[in-house]
């Protein structure tokens, strides 16, 4: 009791950070100041932010996108000038547009959890999502990570400006002491929990893909196509291009090229980078009404970098709607067994056009490409049948508000 009158006075109570989480997680009350029901506010809180976490992620893919096609069109733009390696040649123009896109594709992480947060608790968010978003990124939690570092610092952030501080102490506590806080706390247990997590399942992945059996080389396919574009180009992809990869080593002496499998296998892995983003552009033509205006732009870049295999150019739609998303899986699973079905392979590790130039049956490719990304663009075509959260703004919209009284009321017309 002697502590906690210490921080009280006849006039009003007088709460610290340290305090306020002491009375509530104890239930003590201090002088009009009710805990328990503070504590069950903050919680509603959270579960709101839960609730409207589709508003959110929205928001941060609005902000996203500009990232993601300036990105993904100077990697395309990389490959297109320097080949399928254009890293490897310093000085060059591939070289050149291939970092520069790398470097925009490498800001996903942190723009998303940043701008998520923004959505959630305002400004105060941006700088520690930006911090933790990188983090996430070079700890190997990637897009996913981002994404969960966004809801981590909108919620700790709402919270923490619920916190009653002095009044000369608010300026500091919003610009220094909750940034500082949250990118601390979010940064270390992004290092610690979440990055081992997601590369625990990276390696599980690729140990379930190799132990698979190709005696059914359909059934492959499907799971290849499945696992290979349900995380639209992030570590499920790359969790499986490490199988063909390690088998190109392989070499038959027949031919002094890699053994044929490991081509056929890395040509249906490489196909999932490819027709997910197209599988976007095709639909957005096929059925435009279903589309808001940024989302048809997003849609037209991402057939741009779907010729290049740049899988990012199909993230920002697949978020905002499960039925794209889910059309990108088809898609990609129907590609897959239909390239599985041609006996093509290839020993280029890259999708879409450069992928041609080590291709065994450039046509074959080409149409069971095609076959994919017309089943995908089908599907959201006959199951998405509204814009997303899209609201129309009626032509009355810039109308002046008229203000009128009829006896003793007083309506409000637009």
């Amino acid at each position: 009791m002697f502590l906690l009158n210490t921080f009280t006075t006849p006039q009003r109570s007088i709460e610290t950070p340290f305090l306020h989480v002491y009375l509530v997680v104890t239930g003590t009350k201090v002088q009009g100041v009710k805990p328990k029901q503070k504590g069950l506010k903050f919680m509603s809180e959270v579960l709101n932010v839960f609730k409207d976490a589709k508003k959110h992620i929205l928001a941060g893919v609005s902000y996203l996108i500009p990232v993601v096609v300036v990105g993904g069109i100077c990697c395309g733009l990389g490959v297109a000038f320097g080949g399928t390696a254009p890293w490897e040649a310093p000085g060059t123009l591939g070289y050149f547009f291939f970092i520069l896109g790398k470097y925009g594709l490498n800001l996903m992480p942190a723009v998303i959890a940043a701008y998520i947060g923004y959505s959630i608790a305002d400004k105060v968010a941006i700088g520690p999502g930006l911090i933790i978003g990188q983090v996430a990124q070079d700890s190997g939690a990637g897009f996913l990570g981002g994404i969960a570092a966004g809801f981590f610092v909108g919620i700790i952030a709402l919270l923490m400006k619920k916190v009653k501080v002095n009044k000369n102490f608010s300026a500091l506590w919003s610009i220094i002491v909750i940034p500082t806080v949250i990118s601390v706390i979010g940064a270390w247990l992004m290092q610690t929990t979440l990055g081992p997590i997601i590369t625990a399942f990276t390696n599980w992945l690729t140990a379930f893909a190799e132990g698979l059996s190709t005696g059914s080389l359909i059934l492959f396919a499907i799971i290849i196509g499945f696992f290979g574009s349900f995380d639209l180009g992030l570590f499920g992809n790359k969790a499986l291009g490490a199988v063909p990869l390690a088998m190109l080593s392989t070499i038959d002496p027949a031919t002094g090229l890699p053994v044929m499998i490991a081509q056929r296998l890395l040509l249906m892995v490489v196909t999932t980078s490819a027709i997910p983003p197209l599988v976007c552009c095709l639909a957005r033509f096929l059925k435009p009404s279903v589309f808001t205006e940024d989302e048809k732009e997003a849609a037209t870049a991402a057939g741009f970098l779907g010729l290049f295999a740049i899988t990012e150019g199909a993230i920002p739609l697949a978020l905002s709607d499960k039925i794209v998303y889910a059309g990108c899986i088809i898609g990609s699973i129907v590609g897959v067994v239909a390239v599985s079905l041609t006996g093509a392979g290839s020993i280029v590790n890259w999708g879409g056009l450069p992928n041609l130039a080590g291709n065994t049956n450039i046509f074959g490719t080409l149409i069971a490409w095609f076959i994919g990304i017309v089943a995908g663009a089908l599907f959201i075509t006959f199951f998405k049948k509204t814009k997303n959260d899209s609201k129309e703004v009626s032509a009355d919209a810039d109308k002046e508000a008229v203000v009128t009284q009829k006896g003793e009321e007083i309506d409000l017309d637009f």
